[in-house]
């Protein structure tokens, strides 16, 4: 079977054909979906829609997760082993970024109160996982035990999660911004990417352990529909 030329780009296209990936450099490309959102809010409408981008190698985490009084330690040690740590304004918890990793995010503002917030945000979930249906990979909306980051919102694709999902509110005046955001796993090593978030909440002294085994890329779930329907 011929692969296509990088699983990242076909994603990409199916999710917004029209939308470039961008190639980050850590804090600067993390940072750059805020930097939208308050252009949004200010009144910039180009500010909206998608943005599609990768990134180096790091880990993202929270504001909850960098309040702990082991954080500065524990963010030294992980980028002492290739693994830099930002902080993002979003909820949940530690996620790793890197190239095989395909950030989608959409920004949008609407005039009102955010009781529309979550309907839109899984409707921002629900295109994800339909274009990842749109090039042969099944996946739903769901949890996964065992899984880092877990959430009722995740990608999942018989049952290995594929993608964590997350969103941020803001308010300025009569107006709403949300921000949702998705870094799902096109390629490359998950079991790297899991240690290494194991790691790094170890070190902040919380109790956690995570299962490689109920995540993967979509390269891995692309090959094995193929070799399913080959059978």
């Amino acid at each position: 079977m011929i692969m296509p030329p990088t699983i990242v780009s076909r994603l990409a296209m199916a999710i917004a054909d029209d939308v470039p990936v961008e190639c980050g450099d850590g804090r600067t490309a993390i940072d750059a979906d805020s930097v939208r959102l308050d252009a949004l809010l200010g009144g910039d409408a180009s500010a909206g829609g998608w943005r599609l981008w990768t990134n180096r190698p790091c880990l993202v985490t929270t504001r909850r997760f960098a309040a702990m009084p082991r954080f500065a330690d524990a963010a030294l040690e992980s980028a002492c082993r290739g693994w830099p740590v930002f902080v993002r304004p979003s909820g949940g918890t530690t996620v790793a970024h890197r190239p095989g990793t395909l950030n989608a995010s959409h920004l949008q503002s609407w005039r009102g109160d955010g009781d529309d917030a979550i309907r839109r945000f899984r409707i921002f979930c629900e295109h994800l996982a339909a274009s990842i249906c749109s090039i042969g990979v099944r996946a739903c909306l769901g949890r996964v035990d065992g899984s880092h980051c877990d959430g009722r919102f995740n990608l999942v694709s018989a049952g290995r999660k594929l993608a964590g999902t997350a969103s941020l509110v803001r308010r300025k005046g009569d107006y709403i911004g949300l921000l949702c955001h998705a870094s799902i796993w096109a390629e490359g090593d998950v079991a790297a990417d899991v240690k290494a978030i194991e790691c790094f909440e170890a070190a902040l002294e919380l109790d956690t352990s995570y299962s490689e085994n109920v995540h993967a890329t979509l390269e891995q779930r692309y090959m094995s529909a193929f070799a399913n329907a080959g059978t």
